[in-house]
C-alpha cells in the first residue's frame, strides 16, 4: 500500500488531523525535538489504532505494530516498545489533545448544518457525565471515596434525528459535583434548548440561565420546596399529571428563585412518576415531556464509548495518561462520525468501526463498497430478525408523534 495514496481509508480516517493541521492546532515548539520514531502525530495515530483495534493494553499496541506489516510501512518504522508508549502517554500535556477533539467537533458541526433537527425547536444539546472507576491504591490522586478512585467525563452533545455527536467535555477527578460545572458546558444560545439530569440541579444557575434567555429542561429533584403560582389542566390521557408555573426554593436558605418555572409531572417507560422543570413556556407539556426523553441519548453515547472504546481499563496509571487515553477516545469517535457523515451512512456507528477494523490499509473505495454491500443469502433457512432496524422504526415512529398504534395490545412490531 502506498501512504501517500489519497484513496487509501487511513488517509481518510485521517484527512481533517494531517499533520501540518495537528502542528498548527497543539501550538508546542519542539514538542517532538530530538525525537527520531515516535513523534506526538504518529503516537496519536497509533493510539486512535489502538482505539478502533480495541486493544487493552499497551503491550498488545506495540505487539499489533509488530504484527502488522501495513502499519509499519504507514508509519514508517517497524517497532516501539511499551516502555517508549507509556513515558509518551504520561508526559503529554491532555490540552494538546484537547484542542484536536474541539477542532474536530467544530468540523463535524459543518458537515451537520443540514442534519434534521428534532421537531423544529432549535438545537437540543444533553448535558451529563459518567465515571470511569478505579482501583484507589492503584490511582490515588483519583480519590472519591474512602475505598475507590475514579474520573467523571462530562459531556454535552448535539442530537438530531439521525446522529449523536459530542460537542464539548471535561475530565475531572470524580469528586467534583456536576453542577460546578454548568458554567463551562451552557453557552448562551437563543436556538437551543439544554437538557440535563438532577445532578446539575442548581437554583442560582437556573435564575441565571433564565436571565440570559439559556432554555433548559431537567428534572427536579424530590426533596424540592415547591410554590404554586397557577396551575393548568392536566391531561392524564397523554400521560401529564401536572402543569404548573412555579417558583422554587424558600426565603429561610436564601435559595428561592426569582424566575418562575413550569412544572410537569409524567412518568417513565416502567409508570414511575418524573418530575420536569422548564422555562419552556411556549411548548406544550406533552413536547416537554417528550423531549426529556432524549436524554437516553447521552445514556446510549456513554454506553457506545464503555464497550466500543477502551475507556474503561487504562493503559497508565498517571493523571495525563488517563486524560490522554479518553480524549483520544473522543477523537476516535469523532473520527468514525466523520467518515459517517460523509459516505452519508444511516447504519449504525458499529458497522463503520467494523469495516474500518477489517480495511484500515485498503482503498477506500473498497471500504465504501463493503459498508454498503447488502449481505447475500447463501440459503433458504430461517429468515434473520432484524431487532435492531425495528427498534429503530419504532423510535422514529415516536420522535414523530406516531404513537397511538404503539397503546394497541394486539401490534406486534414482529409480523407488519
Amino acid at each position: 500500500m502506498d501512504k501517500n495514496t489519497t484513496e487509501s481509508t487511513i488517509n481518510e480516517l485521517f484527512k481533517e488531523i494531517d499533520p501540518i493541521t495537528f502542528s498548527k492546532l497543539i501550538n508546542v515548539i519542539d514538542v517532538d525535538k530530538y525525537i527520531k520514531k515516535l513523534t506526538v502525530y504518529k503516537f496519536l495515530q497509533l493510539c486512535i489504532i489502538a482505539q478502533i483495534n480495541e486493544l487493552e493494553s499497551l503491550t498488545k499496541l506495540a505487539k499489533h505494530l509488530k504484527d502488522k506489516e501495513e502499519l509499519q510501512t504507514y508509519l514508517e518504522f517497524d517497532a516501539i516498545s511499551t516502555s517508549q508508549l507509556s513515558r509518551k502517554l504520561g508526559q503529554l500535556s491532555p490540552q494538546l489533545f484537547e484542542k484536536v477533539f474541539k477542532y474536530l467537533v467544530l468540523k463535524i458541526q459543518g458537515q451537520m448544518k443540514n442534519a434534521p433537527i428534532i421537531r423544529n425547536i432549535g438545537r437540543l444539546l444533553v448535558i451529563d457525565s459518567t465515571t470511569m472507576s478505579m482501583s484507589l491504591s492503584q490511582y490515588p490522586w483519583a480519590t472519591f471515596r474512602k475505598t475507590k478512585a475514579g474520573v467523571r467525563l462530562h459531556l454535552k452533545v448535539v442530537v438530531t434525528k439521525d446522529i449523536t455527536v459530542p460537542d464539548q467535555g471535561i475530565i475531572l477527578p470524580a469528586k467534583h459535583a456536576d453542577r460546578t460545572q454548568m458554567d463551562e458546558l451552557i453557552e448562551i444560545d437563543p436556538n437551543a434548548i439544554y437538557l440535563f439530569d438532577r445532578g446539575y440541579v442548581d437554583y442560582k444557575q437556573f435564575d441565571r440561565l433564565c436571565r440570559e434567555g439559556v432554555r433548559f429542561i431537567t428534572r427536579l429533584k424530590k426533596n424540592a420546596e415547591i410554590e404554586v403560582l397557577s396551575e393548568r389542566i392536566p391531561n392524564p390521557e397523554r400521560l401529564i399529571y401536572r402543569d404548573q408555573i412555579v417558583i422554587l426554593g424558600n426565603d429561610r436558605n436564601h435559595t428561592k428563585m426569582t424566575h418562575p418555572l413550569r412544572l410537569i409531572e409524567t412518568v417513565d417507560s416502567e409508570g414511575n412518576p418524573v418530575i420536569i422543570i422548564t422555562n419552556c413556556f411556549d411548548l406544550s407539556a406533552e413536547e416537554i415531556a417528550d423531549l426529556y426523553r432524549y436524554r437516553w441519548k447521552i445514556e446510549t453515547f456513554f454506553k457506545w464509548m464503555k464497550q466500543h472504546l477502551k475507556i474503561k481499563r487504562f493503559y497508565g496509571k498517571s493523571q495525563n495518561a488517563v486524560y490522554n487515553q479518553i480524549w483520544i477516545a473522543l477523537i476516535t469517535y469523532c473520527l468514525q462520525a466523520m467518515l459517517q457523515l460523509k459516505v452519508n451512512h444511516d447504519g449504525p456507528l458499529l458497522e463503520i468501526k467494523r469495516t474500518l477494523q477489517n480495511l484500515l490499509f485498503k482503498g477506500f473505495d473498497c471500504f465504501v463498497r463493503s459498508l454498503f454491500k447488502k449481505p447475500i443469502r447463501t440459503s433458504n433457512g430461517r429468515k434473520k430478525y432484524h431487532w435492531e432496524k425495528d427498534f429503530e422504526t419504532i423510535v422514529y415512529q415516536f420522535e414523530e408523534g406516531e404513537v397511538e398504534h404503539l397503546d394497541d395490545l394486539v401490534y406486534d412490531p414482529m409480523f407488519l
